[in-house]
């Protein structure tokens, strides 16, 4: 009976965490679709105030985790912790991909023999290159949360500890990092290596393509 009280006060944890990942992938969307409405004059305010408020949802929320995890979440389960923080890291790894692919199409771009697009493709790469780092910042605390209550249960050791928590401010290796601490654990075993195996493909084929596409332009 105590476990599943214990379990129901902690499963707030998992809402917070789906809801971040759920505005990762929207929040732009949402800005934009509320800046096109059509209101009468006197919503116009109200209506760039909710357009505002969803573009800074994301850094809202960042300092809301933060606050959160770092309050009431020391009282969080290891394990729970543990799940939060592979459902934020795997969860954002395909925003992390189609972000890399419009970064790298900006800097085409800028190759284009049209000055205005000369200044637009690095300067639109950097803003992207901005909000996921701010994205990135904002899952933070689920991961760190999750290696400080491992440190002190004894579940990994102080220099392994510390070597992830700095990675976790850095893309890919952040995820690289948590996925080698829950198969150090044990867990998600299936779900990570089938998470390798997409993206492995998914760079040999993106390999490949561009070695085509090269052969053929030559």
């Amino acid at each position: 009976m105590e476990k599943n009280e214990k379990c129901e006060k902690t499963n707030w944890i998992y809402i917070l965490s789906i809801i971040y990942v759920i505005v990762a992938y929207t929040f732009i969307f949402i800005s934009g679709y509320i800046n096109q409405l059509d209101l009468p004059e006197n919503l116009v305010s109200a209506k760039n105030a909710f357009a505002l408020f969803f573009l800074f949802l994301p850094i809202i929320l960042c300092v809301i985790n933060y606050i959160i995890m770092f309050t009431i979440g020391k009282k969080v389960n290891q394990k729970t912790l543990l799940n939060c923080t592979v459902l934020v890291k795997y969860g954002l790894i395909p925003f992390y991909i189609l972000g890399t692919v419009l970064i790298l199409a900006c800097l085409l771009f800028s190759f284009i023999p049209v000055p205005f697009m000369i200044f637009v493709g690095p300067y639109m790469a950097i803003i992207l290159s901005v909000i996921g780092w701010l994205i990135l910042i904002g899952s933070v605390p689920f991961s760190i949360a999750y290696i400080i209550k491992s440190y002190k249960e004894g579940i990994h050791g102080k220099a392994l500890s510390i070597i992830t928590g700095i990675l976790q401010f850095s893309f890919v290796f952040d995820v690289i990092s948590i996925m080698i601490l829950a198969l150090k654990e044990k867990r998600w075993k299936k779900l990570t290596f089938t998470i390798l195996a997409l993206l492995l493909t998914l760079f040999l084929v993106c390999t490949i393509g561009f070695f085509i596409l090269i052969f053929a332009i030559f």
